[in-house]
């Protein structure tokens, strides 16, 4: 259960360093406090609040990382983001473009109960209109075995299972161009050192940015069989 003394800047930092560990062991606190779009100085004064509430890490210079009472707490408040942004999609029928917005002010709003009635609503959805996975009511992350397409080799197929930056511009641009969760690709040429990716999307082609590329993530059909990967709480994962 999320504190009720938690106020929402607390909630949406835990959430944002929850999302920043996961290509870091440590967050910078200038990261940080540009994500949150706070002062450095409000940042420090935070950090040291959440410090002595056991929520994470601090040490000046050295940078932040999450306690598992503040992963836990994190991992919640991404339970009912992503279950706000299938509601938003699903019953509202707004377009998946803009629902992570509307998300992150709803998240801190809906309680054990309404959390509770909302996943009954909805279904048991397991993950969010961007194929990212809704974790569990206990906690549990549990993965597709899948790979960013900046990874993949020329002549691999996949079926695109999830778009891990929910950037507005950025989905309109992949809807634009026909990259969404359950299309089949293929890899038609990869620059090298890290250049464009030029992929097959039934009979056209498109190019992707490595950077744009690392952000999509699909499963491929030639890959052996494999089995779901999953997280609990107290521990992290490379996505």
């Amino acid at each position: 259960m999320i504190d009720k003394d938690l106020g929402e800047k607390i909630e949406e930092c835990l959430e944002i360093l929850f999302r920043l560990e996961k290509s870091q062991k440590r967050v910078k606190t200038t990261e940080l406090a540009k994500k949150l779009g706070s002062p450095l100085s409000s940042m420090t004064v935070l950090l040291q609040r959440l410090s002595k509430m056991g929520l994470v890490y601090y040490e000046p210079y050295k940078g932040v990382r999450l306690t598992d009472k503040g992963r836990k707490v994190a991992i919640k408040i991404i339970r009912r983001h992503r279950l706000s942004e299938r509601f938003l999609t699903d019953i509202l029928g707004l377009d998946w473009c803009e629902v992570h917005e509307h998300a992150c002010k709803l998240e801190h709003a809906i309680t054990d109960k309404v959390e509770e009635k909302l996943n009954e609503k909805l279904g048991g959805p397991t993950v969010c209109p961007h194929g990212n996975p809704i974790p569990t009511p206990s906690g549990e992350i549990i993965f597709e075995e899948d790979t960013p397409l900046s990874e993949l080799q020329p002549a691999e197929e996949a079926i695109i299972t999830r778009i891990t930056d929910e950037n507005p511009a950025l989905l309109r641009r992949l809807i634009a161009i026909g990259i969404l969760p359950g299309v089949k690709i293929t890899v038609k040429e990869k620059s090298p050192l890290g250049g464009a990716l030029v992929l097959k999307i039934g009979d056209y082609e498109v190019a992707l940015g490595h950077d744009v590329a690392s952000k999509i993530c699909a499963k491929t059909s030639t890959a052996p069989h494999r089995h779901r990967r999953r997280m609990r709480h107290g521990a992290k994962s490379r996505k």
